[in-house]
């Protein structure tokens, strides 16, 4: 019988692993998405330069442009850390919980992922409405609540905290962008570079997340905050807590052979011939 510990660790990759699902998670090109993609995608543009805007009438009204040398490279770092966070985060729930047949949430934000398990090279074919219009749906949301909500010019708390959360959307937008190019064969020279040197998701580090038992290194902006996560166990602490309150919500994720199958040990089914 397996341990507590081992049983969580291969029941919490939820996301299928094998073609025969391909056709029953496959939207690509649907009406459907290509409206909900094309207009997250105005949306997020027109909000985040009003946003800017706002920031950048802030940094005159409180006369802080003398700042701008400290504010806004903090903003900018603190930002794309919080994305890559974010962008685990959601990686990580994107896997393991909730239905593909869920309205809305499933075909938007669950499927995608799931789809990316089965064909990891899908993403690569995509266009780039596809490949980044549902990180622009989930971010309007955070963005209409900061332009509405958040005094801007009030101090530099505020003007600090309106230029982060920008950046940090910004940062989500690239996300999968970041992630596309991870999977290409042969991306242009410019990536290849921002790749080597740390700086966007790389190859090598993102395959870690396609190697079993596929729950490891969720993060995909820039896979900075992957170590640290998987040497503390962070997510695979979070799955049961998580999975007690979403499930009822979300539904049960769509796992090729059930949990109880992989609780069980078939590993042949469910190990290291799953591609990666």
């Amino acid at each position: 019988m397996p341990t507590a510990d081992r049983r969580n660790q291969v029941e919490m990759h939820a996301a299928p692993h094998t073609a025969e699902e391909a056709a029953k998670l496959d939207m690509s090109g649907s009406l459907y998405m290509r409206v909900v993609d094309a207009s997250s995608m105005l949306a997020f543009f027109v909000l985040e330069y009003l946003l800017a805007r706002e920031v950048w009438r802030a940094f005159i009204a409180l006369d802080a442009t003398a700042h701008a040398g400290w504010l806004v490279p903090a903003a900018f770092i603190a930002g794309y850390i919080t994305a890559d966070f974010a962008s685990g985060v959601f990686h990580f729930l994107a896997d393991n919980y909730g239905s593909t047949t869920k309205p809305f949430v499933g075909p938007v934000f669950i499927r995608p992922f799931r789809e990316h398990h089965i064909d990891p090279k899908a993403i690569t074919r995509h266009d780039f409405l596809e490949v980044n219009g549902a990180n622009c749906a989930m971010s309007v949301p955070i963005l209409l609540a900061t332009y509405y909500l958040l005094p801007v010019g009030a101090n530099l708390f505020t003007l600090f905290l309106g230029a982060h959360i920008g950046m940090f959307l910004f940062g989500i937008f690239l996300t999968n962008q970041f992630h596309s190019w991870a999977h290409l064969d042969d991306p242009p020279r410019v990536v290849r570079a921002l790749q080597r040197w740390g700086l966007i998701l790389g190859p090598e580090h993102h395959q870690r997340h396609h190697t079993p038992p596929f729950n490891t290194y969720y993060c995909i902006t820039s896979g900075w905050l992957n170590p640290l996560l998987a040497r503390t166990r962070f997510f695979e602490r979070l799955y049961e807590p998580l999975r007690r309150v979403l499930e009822p919500i979300f539904g049960v994720a769509d796992e090729v052979g059930g949990t109880s199958q992989c609780a069980g040990g078939h590993s042949d089914e469910h190990g290291p011939d799953r591609p990666a």
